[in-house]
């Protein structure tokens, strides 16, 4: 987990065969041992995550947030809610919040799995709802605010190989997936009930008390959200490394 700056101190006090025991990760040199390599990925994830917000031209990275969902549909048909709701020009702030905690490097398994913590994810947006919530019907269309808070993340990336002409394979990103779980939500739906605010403050305080499973439904989509927002970042660093740096085979 040492910074570029101190690269001639290794040079000198490693004794032959530096090279086989260091990989030279962006602004890092990393040991090629794996829970060091763990602890040094870490580092580096945390140093890059927060500049996505605003782009990494030098590395043709635009600007990552607010991330954006043109568009979802969610069919609740659980206990008491049974409701059938549309969203779009979904908006989610948040994610270059994000800290990465843990990172376990597992070349054999060509896998490395990362844990991270998410402050809260800020959406809004637009909704279209319709259904019955305890036997009374519901409906609406307008705006909406939601709060994810307190988001525990696993990011499992699935590691290959790319072809280089005329140089060794570099590493590749063939696969990314994100799971979470929520502490905490809670959602605004404007102009429920055509207005009638009385109604409308009811159903909303009825949904927020029963969080969990507007948590379960929304899940998927703000996952696969997050899931566009990582790759990138992961294409691009692993992309710099030779293959043979990591993989044992």
């Amino acid at each position: 987990m040492w910074p570029v700056i101190l690269f001639p101190l290794l040079i000198s006090s490693v004794v032959g065969g530096w090279e086989k025991k260091f990989i030279n990760f962006g602004s890092f040199v990393c040991p090629r041992e794996e829970k060091a390599l763990g602890r040094c990925l870490k580092d580096s994830f945390n140093l890059y995550i927060p500049q996505l917000a605003s782009g990494l031209p030098e590395y043709g990275l635009p600007a990552c947030e607010p991330l954006v969902v043109p568009s979802l549909t969610v069919e609740q048909s659980t206990g008491a809610i049974r409701v059938s709701s549309t969203y779009s020009d979904v908006t989610v702030r948040g994610p270059s919040k994000m800290k990465v905690t843990n990172v376990d490097v597992n070349p054999r398994k060509h896998l490395v799995v990362v844990d991270m913590h998410i402050p809260e994810l800020l959406m809004r947006g637009r909704y279209r709802l319709h259904g019955n919530v305890l036997m009374l019907p519901i409906e609406g269309e307008g705006t909406f605010s939601g709060r994810y808070s307190d988001i525990d993340a696993v990011v499992t990336i699935k590691l290959g190989r790319a072809h280089r002409e005329n140089s060794v394979d570099a590493l590749s990103c063939d696969s990314l997936d994100v799971h979470f779980h929520v502490a905490g939500a809670s959602v605004q739906l404007n102009n429920l009930f055509g207005g009638d605010g009385e109604l409308g403050r009811a159903m909303n305080k009825f949904l927020n008390e029963n969080w969990q499973k507007l948590t379960e439904e929304l899940q998927a989509p703000l996952e696969v959200a997050l899931k566009d927002f990582l790759k990138p970042l992961a294409d691009h660093s692993f992309a710099t490394l030779n293959a043979d740096d990591i993989l044992y085979s």
